[in-house]
């Protein structure tokens, strides 16, 4: 076997369609980091209404909020991660975790990798 080949899983959780992936995670991740969904979407080269676009629509499906809103004013204003949205990206990030230490051991079944 060409020692070359690896395998690599996206998973995307979803409903109708899918809302929830590898990008919005990165993106509450820099959120939470941040402080700022204006900030985190910069980093990430999004743009921050395609941003709140992505967190609606997640919120949407779920029925909850996954970033808690500190809208601006005297004290300026910001964004963290709900308790749910924390519990739910901890769960996403085993999930993936789960299927990707899967995914190596059923390709390296199957395609017989031999180290």
């Amino acid at each position: 076997m060409d020692k070359d080949l690896s395998v690599r899983v996206k998973v995307t959780i979803r409903k109708s369609n899918a809302f929830f992936g590898p990008g919005i995670a990165q993106l509450i991740r820099l959120i939470d980091e941040l402080g700022s969904v204006k900030e985190a979407c910069q980093s990430m080269g999004l743009s921050y209404s395609k941003g709140w676009f992505i967190i609606n629509r997640a919120e949407t499906e779920l029925g909850y909020q996954l970033i808690r809103r500190n809208h601006g004013g005297r004290d300026g204003g910001g964004a963290s991660l709900t308790d749910e949205g924390h519990l739910f990206l901890d769960k996403f990030d085993r999930l993936e975790k789960r299927i990707a230490d899967y995914a190596v051991t059923a390709f390296d079944d199957i395609y017989g990798r031999e180290d």
